[in-house]
């Protein structure tokens, strides 16, 4: 959800008061909402909702290894659990089933991305595998594929860049070989599974970006300005026109940013952030 008073996809949700907050400008979005979860009673003591994000949904059980038990007793609660885990998931399909829902976990991590789009990526994984999309590839592969999708189609700023750095580090491919994959791989599903991804904004990355480089809100109000005054950015990533965008407001604020260090941080090339900088000048008004 964005904020539309500032652009912000900076918005909480205050269950305790009913209200969805914008944590840049503190505009109250909604309020008066109802709680959409049951509520804890002597009826329904243990419910929780199925969870996609696990093998078994969440159905099987666990238990926990007090350390106020002696050691012996540890040891072989430790072995218990063990060969509970063990037995949760017996068959192949559900042992690679748990390991790529375990790898999802990790991407999720890596990239600090809330449990809902974990989840998400959970339920069109499950899709993937009845549909018979996983065979003969590369589980991560197609998890972080997955990833960025869920993330392009929820509003969150994860550029292409932080998911090849997740396949490199995972998976030890070539920057430019993860690269042509991972774009390879996100057409191939779009078409499968029928989603059809918008095009990124440069708002959703404007606050990210300002935060990463310590800009002060000046400069990231500025960027949000040009940004209503650009118009059509003809084909070029949103990270680009962000990054630009705020190179751009720094200059005209005073502050001394360089090129090379809003490349650096950003993720885009030198000579591409120049000249769409230029292009940005030469279009705003004097």
């Amino acid at each position: 959800m964005k904020c539309p008073s500032c652009g912000s996809t900076r918005v909480i949700e205050d269950s305790i008061r009913g209200e969805r907050i914008c944590t840049s400008c503190g505009l109250v979005l909604m309020e008066h909402l109802f709680h959409q979860s049951l509520p804890y009673s002597e009826e329904n003591p243990g419910f929780s909702e199925l969870d996609e994000a696990l093998h078994d949904l969440g159905l099987g059980t666990t238990f926990k290894v007090s350390r106020d038990l002696p050691p012996s007793e540890r040891a072989k609660l430790r072995r218990m659990r063990f060969l509970h885990e063990r037995s949760r998931a017996v068959r192949w399909h559900e042992k690679s089933l748990r390991e790529a829902l375990i790898q999802v976990e990790k991407i999720c991590g890596d990239l600090s991305l809330p449990n809902e789009i974990r989840k998400e990526v959970s339920q069109l994984y499950r899709k993937c595998r009845k549909e018979g999309l996983t065979r003969g590839q590369k589980s991560c592969l197609i998890l972080a594929s997955l990833v960025f999708m869920v993330c392009r189609l929820r509003g969150l700023p994860r550029t292409e860049r932080e998911i090849v750095r997740v396949l490199v580090e995972r998976e030890k491919m070539e920057e430019e070989k993860a690269r042509v994959a991972l774009r390879r791989m996100i057409k191939t599903l779009g078409r499968k599974l029928g989603l059809k991804l918008p095009p990124s904004s440069p708002r959703l990355y404007l606050d990210r970006f300002a935060s990463q480089l310590h800009l002060p809100a000046e400069v990231l109000r500025r960027a949000h300005e040009l940004c209503g005054e650009l118009g059509e950015m003809g084909g070029k990533p949103a990270n680009l026109v962000a990054a630009a965008l705020l190179y751009n407001a720094a200059r005209e604020m005073g502050i001394g940013l360089t090129l090379k260090r809003v490349a650096e941080e950003v993720g885009v090339g030198v000579s591409s952030l120049c000249r769409f900088s230029q292009r940005i000048s030469r279009k705003s008004p004097e």
